[in-house]
């Protein structure tokens, strides 16, 4: 029988992944915004991996919903809400979830899986993370919804026996998804967070985030606000783990390097599609809330706990949230502009 999964919350990354799993037969749906649902109601919905191949699931395999009653029935539960929403998620889709549904988070940050098991206590609740970039193409909406994976990377799951995850973990195989399971989702969920140090600076940049990384300044104060994460990591006792070809650990040393010796030495970790920017620079450009409190704060917050301080990541901080105020878009911020007290 199908495995039958509701994505809540299907933005880019919901929807590629709920589109590459509706494509190898599962039974999907997508739980987003009107602009999703109407794109895939005139046009369909096409989940283009990094390769090149392409899901494009019918209407019998993937439908969208736009309310949490839409989880009924499911086997499995996806959320992919933004962290700040993870609660109330949580808490809508409650009164409708099968008593033996499984939830799996596909979210940043490091405190999701808690705040769902918190809201939904009695539920097995697995942790994920999703290393690359999704890009919604701007296309008319009667060509439907076009996402393209833009970064390499696998999906981590935590482990469980449960049916459910098992035939998950066998769909993503199915669908060129890579996947593997970690015994320790803490260490691959930091590793991921000191990763994700770049989405601010690349929202802040105004670039994508080729053009932004083959910019030896912007590296280098990424370099900065990786240091600071290891710095209170190495101080808590934390060791993140390593996330497939990418180490982090050896991120703040490669990063500063002269742009030819980083291009060579950084090529063989990460494909970049030309036009993928960090997830970040969309929300400011449409006007809403972004993540930075689940990421860069984290780290001032880690810093804080044991005596140390975060400046660059807490100018960061403060940078997005000034530009969440003004609801301008993505400004266009040099690296000077972003640290000024020791320009890269």
């Amino acid at each position: 029988m199908s495995l039958k999964v509701a994505v809540m919350g299907a933005g880019c990354i919901g929807a590629w992944v709920g589109a590459r799993l509706a494509a190898v037969g599962a039974q999907v749906t997508l739980i987003g915004r009107a602009r999703l649902r109407d794109s895939i109601d005139q046009g369909g919905i096409f989940a283009c991996s990094l390769q090149g191949d392409i899901a494009a699931p019918g209407a019998h395999q993937l439908t969208v919903a736009l309310g949490p009653e839409a989880v009924e029935n499911a086997q499995l539960v996806i959320i992919s809400v933004k962290g700040r929403d993870t609660v109330a998620a949580a808490r809508s889709i409650a009164p409708h979830l099968h008593e033996d549904a499984v939830l799996v988070s596909l979210q940043n940050g490091l405190n999701n899986p808690d705040r769902i098991r918190s809201a939904l206590p009695g539920h097995t609740v697995v942790a994920g993370m999703v290393p690359f970039n999704v890009v919604w193409e701007d296309r008319p909406p009667e060509d439907g919804v076009y996402l393209r994976q833009a970064t390499s990377g696998e999906v981590v799951l935590g482990h469980s026996d449960r049916d459910a995850v098992v035939q998950l973990v066998e769909l993503f195989g199915r669908s060129g998804v890579g996947v593997h399971q970690h015994p320790d989702m803490t260490a691959v969920q930091w590793a991921k967070l000191v990763l994700n140090l770049n989405n601010a600076i690349n929202a802040l940049s105004g670039r994508s985030l080729r053009d932004e990384l083959q910019h030896r300044g912007y590296r280098r104060l990424l370099a900065e606000a990786m240091n600071e994460a290891w710095q209170a990591l190495d101080a808590a006792g934390i060791r993140p783990a390593a996330v497939g070809r990418m180490r982090p650990r050896l991120a703040p040393w490669i990063l500063p390097l002269p742009d030819l010796l980083f291009g060579i030495l950084a090529a063989p970790m990460i494909r970049i599609d030309p036009a993928a920017r960090s997830s970040m620079a969309d929300d400011l450009d449409r006007g809403r809330l972004t993540e930075v409190d689940d990421i860069n704060g984290e780290v001032v917050a880690l810093a804080r706990s044991t005596g140390l301080t975060a400046p660059v990541n807490a100018r960061l901080v403060r940078l997005i949230h000034e530009a969440e105020s003004r609801g301008a878009g993505r400004p266009t911020l040099s690296p000077a502009e972003l640290w000024p007290e020791e320009s890269p």
